[in-house]
């Protein structure tokens, strides 16, 4: 063998050494991105038609709380809230925290409540997104041994594209 394959041949074999690391790390982060799919799949409806201009509609969402395994008592509180906005494309759940504002808000209160009615409406023709999130959040009253409660929250990110059409 000439010295110059002789010097890639160690090389390879010194590369190789690291690749029960390196598949580990690719088999964590695999996992790790798994977790996230899997996040989005609590999304089950998000019903909206395809509205007309100045046409006051209302949509309907459906989705699996991740919160619901959790034992409430009889102080304890969960709260539902959709934070929606009409938008031109979509945005990621911390640009829609900060445009809060302009956001439609749709409370609720309640023990359990999966499901969501809203109603929505357009004034102009075009494209656009009912772009926004779900943010879940269960109070549980004097949690912790010295009386103080603790309080869980979770957001899905939601999206729908709709095409408003003429009246």
């Amino acid at each position: 063998m000439k010295q110059k394959e002789k010097k890639d041949m160690i090389d390879l074999r010194i590369k190789t050494k690291n690749t029960p690391l390196v598949i580990l790390i690719f088999f964590l982060i695999s996992l790790g991105c798994k977790n996230n799919q899997e996040k989005s799949s609590y999304l089950k409806t998000f019903y909206v038609k395809n509205p007309k201009v100045n046409e006051r509609n209302v949509g309907k969402i459906i989705f699996d709380s991740e919160l619901d395994t959790i034992k409430t008592g009889e102080k304890d509180l969960k709260s539902t809230t959709l934070f929606l906005g009409k938008f031109k494309s979509i945005h990621t759940i911390k640009e829609l925290e900060q445009m809060h504002q302009s956001l439609d808000t749709f409370g609720f209160i309640e023990k359990r409540n999966d499901t969501i009615y809203f109603d929505y409406e357009f004034d102009k023709l075009g494209t656009f997104y009912l772009d926004g999130y779900i943010e879940e959040k269960v109070f549980l009253d004097n949690y912790y041994k010295n009386g103080k409660s603790r309080l869980i929250t979770n957001q899905i990110k939601i999206s729908k594209k709709v095409k408003v059409i003429e009246k």
